[in-house]
């Protein structure tokens, strides 16, 4: 008997089935722990595969719980999920496009340690990984407009978005506005750039606050979904006048719109009595792709030979194109 068929009951085990991984490795691919886990909106209809890049599920673009278990190293990087955390969940293991997964920072990432950061609460792209770190990503919010990036701890990422914070200059601060396109930062008077920030091309201008200068240098702070604490050249921004202020909102985090999902007629709602394994077709022999908790709400599409076509009740999750979710009929107890 085959490790897969020996599985039933044990959770565990049905995921070592559904997604072979062998130690710190991936379809070939070195495997990166990471261990997030939250509530999240994936993108509609993300495809979920296993290690050897065979479609699993797919992901609705519904809310859902989520446990990121790690990533694969290098530039084309899939992380490593399971649907649902706890009892009661729709579980199903895979591996997804990390441009699919919706990933927030808890904390700075540096760009240029100690001037530029990506600031916290922000969504980001997963770019890429190294051994200890993960390079994200981030578009900058109007009025700035190019892609940052930068390296951070797998502690500093999440999946569900907080409110960003605020930034508030120092009360004698004035205000100065970069009109030109560009505007290249230093790590101190005189010093060595540290990075540069270009201005979208249809705002107005970007407002930077500055306390200090130096001999034709200003000490500039930035706070928004990009965070700026550098030097830069006097002559490349003009100061507002004293107490004057300039309208200027800063583009809040943007949210996935949540599909309305349902299903035609009036299906079968159940309710699962205990861990149940998910197969991609109605016979003994085929994959397993994930497993139903104990208190799981499920539909019954279709029985067929002692077998049995369910959906989880989210519809969160759903089968590949062409495909159905099959339990057995005695181990649903129905």
């Amino acid at each position: 008997m085959s490790h897969c068929s020996a599985a039933k009951g044990l959770v565990a085990s049905v995921f070592a089935c559904a997604v072979s991984l062998a130690p710190g490795h991936a379809g070939g691919e070195t495997f990166v722990p990471c261990g997030i886990s939250g509530r999240a909106t994936p993108a509609a209809n993300t495809s979920l595969v296993d290690a050897d890049g065979r479609s699993v599920a797919r992901l609705s673009g519904g809310a859902m719980t989520m446990t990121v278990s790690g990533f694969t190293l290098g530039t084309g990087a899939r992380a490593r999920v399971e649907t649902g955390f706890g009892r009661g969940s729709f579980r199903v293991a895979g591996f997804i496009d990390t441009a699919s997964l919706p990933i927030v920072t808890s904390d700075l990432v540096p760009i240029a340690p100690g001037h530029l950061w990506i600031g916290k609460e922000r969504e980001v792209r997963i770019i890429g990984t190294t051994p200890t770190q993960i390079k994200v990503e981030r578009v900058a919010s109007p009025p700035l407009q190019q892609r940052l990036s930068g390296l951070t701890r797998c502690a500093n990422l999440k999946l569900s978005a907080g409110t960003p914070p605020g930034f508030t200059p120092a009360g004698f601060a004035r205000g100065y506005v970069l009109r030109r396109d560009r505007l290249e930062l230093f790590g101190a008077p005189g010093g060595a750039a540290v990075g540069a920030l270009e201005k979208s091309p249809g705002a107005s201008g970007v407002l930077f606050f500055s306390n200090e200068n130096q001999s034709g240098w200003l000490h500039v702070e930035y706070g928004a979904d990009i965070v700026v604490d550098a030097w830069a050249r006097a002559g490349d921004l003009s100061a507002l006048p004293p107490g004057e202020t300039m309208d200027q909102l800063d583009n809040p985090t943007v949210q996935r719109g949540v599909p309305r999902l349902a299903l035609a007629g009036n299906p079968r709602v159940f309710r699962a009595l205990r861990n149940v394994i998910v197969r991609n077709a109605a016979k003994d022999g085929a994959a397993v792709v994930g497993v139903i908790e104990p208190e799981a709400e499920i539909y019954v599409i279709d029985v067929m030979a002692g077998w049995v076509s369910v959906l989880p009740k989210g519809l969160e999750v759903m089968p590949p194109a062409n495909g159905q979710f099959w339990v057995k009929k005695a181990e649903l107890g129905i």
